[in-house]
Parts: C-alpha cells; structure tokens; sequence
C-alpha cells in the first residue's frame, strides 16, 4: 500500500523535467539563431514558435509558402541536432559529479 503514489500528490519530477526541456530547447534555439541568418530565424519563429498559418508568415514577410516550409524543416533538422549535443554536453558534466 505504500508504494501506490497518492494522486493528490502533485508529481514534482514531471514537473522538473518539462521546465528542463523548455530550458534545453530555449538554449538551443538561441544557439541556432546565431548560426542562421536573420530572415530565416524570423520564418521559423513566426511559423512555429507563434503558430501563424505558413501563407500568412509567407504574405508577411514576402516569401513563397514553399520557402516557409523549406525553412522550417532546416532549421528544425539544425535545432534538433544542438538539442542532442547540449544534452550530451549535459550528460557529461553529470558523470563528471558523480
């Protein structure tokens, strides 16, 4: 009977690990706007950071629909590899406490 969690108690781990995950992907995607040049940072955040519709992000700044999409997909390809590398990098400096 003790090893049931109790639902009323909140799960502070879950928790943790969201804030990490909203902390790691922040990191990377200011990691990745510095590589990339400024208009396709702007494409990508207008896209998927705020969720504008691709033919709106496209009329606003002046792009075609397919060049949204084309950018979403590599900055998405760079954003996903720094994701991977500073996890790694966090992995590292944990086994180096331990």
């Amino acid at each position: 009977m003790a090893r049931i969690p109790d639902p009323s108690i909140p799960d502070f781990g879950a928790e943790w690990d969201q804030e990490w995950e909203k902390g790691l992907f922040a990191r990377a995607l200011e990691r990745v706007s510095q590589q990339i040049d400024e208009r396709q940072f702007q494409i990508f955040d207008l896209y998927v950071t705020k969720g504008w519709p691709a033919g709106r992000v496209a009329k606003m700044l002046g792009v075609s629909v397919a060049r949204v999409y084309l950018t979403k997909h590599r900055v998405a390809a760079l954003l996903k590899k720094e994701v991977r590398r500073l996890e790694k990098m966090a992995e590292q400096a944990l086994k180096k406490t331990d």
